[in-house]
């Protein structure tokens, strides 16, 4: 926008100095003074993801405070020890400073545009996938005022309440779905599901559900209307329904930026990011197989009896207190470069698995009815998962042997108690969303399931508490003080153990 700003101006002092023809004989037609609803599109569906968030927000901190993944690390990449780092913010800074400004600029350009109602109606839809991701981690954040300073000059906004963030989110998922119509022009840029209209109501109405479930507690009436309203409207239905980025091999700007980070810092042969004991060790209990697409030791080799587990909330000095046996790095799984860390490997955003596993709980706690029962939905939702490790090409194929195998143990239906089967399900979607750590980080505070032991790092602050939160980037303190300390004001400190309004 600032380039966009930059021409505008020189092409307004020119035509002051120069003969009125000089549009006529000096304009270069190779050079736009406007950006298309189609790559603004695009660009904000790709963006999301990058080599730092891949890195630090999903795995670093999201993954490890739930114990999917661990390190002996203290410094980037120490989420499971619980420690303070300027790392937090930098998701925040990011998808401000980029992805939210141009979600912005597209949604102006489409509003008032009947030759672009489509790509409006996904707009809204993906505004709020964007926005919730936001104000899941953080709490309280900008949102009414936020990546419009061009054109209201509003460039230091508020913080608005996270309830009211997620009254916005509902609301504008809302009127995208109204808007969509077959019959309308096409969605441009549309790089998730290439303008599928179905496809994009399925997931507009799934998105509703994950919100609404995340309100249970905050705002119980309108949680199971939006959970209610969803599932009648239709939610995925297979895992053909999943919403992902597919990355493309050749260049960093399209690859798979896990896979990228990986190799251009050496991730494999350093050790420095393994797959959590607590992970492994329920993988191993319920002989599940996806270990063996999740999993690998450095080396690639994915074979079940060799795979290992790092205890959480260690470090290089100390780690033989808590593991005596332990020599090496290498002998510790990481993530399997042959699947998750491809070049082409996806960047997954919503699963159908999450889908049904939100039903099922639904289910289980009355707020559907003639909707099948819990354990049909949870039976679909193994399904789906492991079917879904496929899109990692032949090596994430899952027989249906082995998914009946699983499904055979009958881990719900064994379970004779209300919380005991809400454990299964909280348990499903932590193993079920691995890779998508907001989510699996998300939805572990909300049910609280599985039940995991806070570790207790000499040196954190939040020792014996798993954060709640990510808090403030430290720039936001000194160009936006003010709302800053509203935010705080209202919300509470804004230190790891402070919960979000939706988890108070």
């Amino acid at each position: 926008m600032k380039q966009l700003i930059n021409i505008i101006t020189i092409i307004l002092f020119a035509g002051i100095f120069f003969s009125c023809d000089f549009e006529e004989k000096n304009i270069n037609p190779n050079n736009s003074l406007s950006i298309a609803p189609g790559p603004l599109l695009s660009y904000t569906q790709l963006n999301n993801t990058n080599e730092g968030f891949a890195k630090r927000t999903q795995i670093g901190f999201c993954m490890m405070m739930i114990q999917q993944t661990a390190s002996l690390d203290i410094t980037e990449i120490a989420g499971d020890k619980y420690l303070e780092s300027e790392e937090d913010g930098v998701f925040f800074t990011t998808t401000y400073a980029s992805v939210v400004k141009n979600m912005m600029e597209l949604i102006d350009l489409t509003k008032d545009n009947a030759a672009f109602v489509n790509t409006y109606a996904v707009a809204l839809i993906w505004k709020s996938w964007i926005f919730h991701r936001l104000t899941d981690l953080y709490g309280d954040i900008p949102y009414s005022e936020a990546g419009n300073g061009y054109r209201t000059q509003i460039f230091y906004p508020k913080y608005d309440k996270q309830s009211d963030v997620y009254e916005g989110l509902i609301r504008d998922i809302e009127l995208g779905l109204s808007l969509l119509d077959e019959s309308a022009a096409s969605i441009k840029g549309d790089i998730l599901y290439h303008g599928d209209i179905e496809k994009w109501k399925r997931f507009g109405n799934s998105l509703l559900l994950r919100l609404g479930m995340r309100l249970e507690r905050a705002n119980p009436a309108l949680a199971q209307s939006t959970v209610t309203k969803a599932v009648q409207n239709g939610v995925m239905q297979d895992h053909t329904d999943i919403c992902m980025l597919q990355h493309v091999n050749g260049k960093n700007a399209t690859e798979n930026p896990l896979g990228t980070v990986f190799k251009s810092h050496g991730l494999l042969s350093s050790g420095t990011i393994k797959i959590s004991n607590t992970f492994m060790q329920q993988l191993k209990s319920t002989n599940d197989p996806r270990m063996q697409v999740y999993c690998a030791l450095p080396d690639g080799d994915t074979a079940r009896n060799r795979q290992k587990g790092l205890i959480n909330g260690y470090d290089a000095q100390n780690i033989k207190d808590g593991d005596p046996s332990f020599t090496s790095l290498d002998t510790f799984s990481t993530l399997n470069p042959a699947t998750l860390l491809l070049p082409n490997a996806p960047t997954i955003y919503m699963t159908h698995a999450e889908v049904e596993l939100l039903q099922a709980e639904a289910i289980l706690k009355g707020w559907l009815t003639g909707a099948g029962t819990a354990q049909e939905h949870y039976e679909k939702a193994v399904r789906s998962s492991m079917k879904q490790q496929a899109i990692y090409g032949d090596a994430g194929i899952i027989k249906d042997a082995e998914i009946d195998a699983f499904l055979a143990q009958d881990l719900l239906g064994k379970a004779t108690t209300l919380a005991d089967q809400l454990n299964v399900l909280g348990t499903e979607f932590w193993v079920s969303t691995f890779i998508n750590g907001c989510e699996s980080y998300a939805n572990w505070r909300r049910c609280g399931y599985p039940q995991l032991t806070p570790v207790s790092y000499a040196t954190s602050p939040y020792k014996g508490t798993i954060p709640l939160r990510f808090t403030y980037p430290s720039s936001e303190y000194t160009v936006n003080y003010e709302h800053v300390k509203e935010a705080i004001e209202h919300q509470g400190a804004d230190d790891m153990t402070t919960p979000v309004w939706w988890d108070e």
